[in-house]
């Protein structure tokens, strides 16, 4: 369970795009898969790699995943310290959008 931005994994990362309309564009052979949503009205592409339950660098957290999502730091801090998942269903970021 992820606790600020420490200890987020892939399951998390996904839940959290997926939560805010990111969908699952493509997937390689290897570790990598590709989310596209929009934030704010601009199309964002955000690569997401698949570490199996090992926890995703908070360096790659903070300097390429959330820069390219769009979607506010403090957002992402919210959702993981919200706890359980009825309560993270209610955090959302008012400027992502589906198509």
């Amino acid at each position: 369970m992820p606790r600020n931005l420490r200890n987020w994994n892939y399951n998390d990362i996904v839940a959290f795009l997926k939560q805010h309309f990111f969908v699952e564009i493509y997937s390689n052979a290897g570790s990598h898969q590709y989310f596209k949503g929009y934030v704010d009205q601009v199309k964002k592409l955000v690569e997401v790699q698949k570490h199996g339950s090992k926890s995703i660098s908070i360096k790659s957290l903070q300097h390429d995943i959330i820069p390219k999502s769009g979607i506010p730091e403090s957002i992402w801090k919210k959702w993981a310290n919200a706890g359980n998942k009825k309560t993270r269903k209610k955090i959302q970021y008012l400027g992502a959008m589906s198509e």
